[in-house]
């Protein structure tokens, strides 16, 4: 699974709760939530590798994102923490469509409060494999000889 792909699928299973959901912005000094009572915002932080095969073409990989509540209300059925815990219900323990393992909360944090915007970050992970086709030239020149 691509970056992009992750982090969209993200956004569209946020979305489908009825928040709005987008991709962080390109330049994150300029943002301000544009819908009242906010939005919730989602990047892919990067992955690691777990194992590869013995071959070295397949790599079990984490993949990282986080999710970024943005809103004016704290409490209450529109307020972050409500958000905070739909969001929980919704991404834990859900498989996204070619993954290997389900997406879960690595944590979660208070990250700012600015001219009354409450901001709250979600990490979360995923398992996934990956195809490397290998090109190995040092194999190529040895078939040469």
């Amino acid at each position: 699974m691509s970056p992009e792909a992750f982090e969209t699928a993200i956004i569209e299973k946020i979305n489908l709760l009825g928040l709005i959901a987008l991709p962080y912005p390109e330049n994150p000094k300029n943002y301000y939530p544009e819908n009242e009572p906010g939005e919730v915002l989602v990047r892919y932080e990067g992955r690691k590798p777990k194992k590869r095969d013995v071959a070295g073409q397949t790599v079990e990989l984490r993949m990282f994102a986080e999710v970024v509540v943005c809103n004016r209300k704290l409490r209450g059925e529109d307020g972050a923490y409500s958000w905070l815990q739909q969001i929980f219900t919704a991404l834990e323990g859900f498989t996204l469509e070619g993954a290997a393992d389900p997406l879960n909360l690595q944590a979660e944090a208070l990250m700012d409060e600015t001219d009354g915007i409450w901001q709250y970050g979600q990490k979360w992970s995923m398992g996934t494999n990956e195809f490397i086709e290998i090109t190995d030239d040092y194999v190529s020149e040895l078939g040469d000889n």
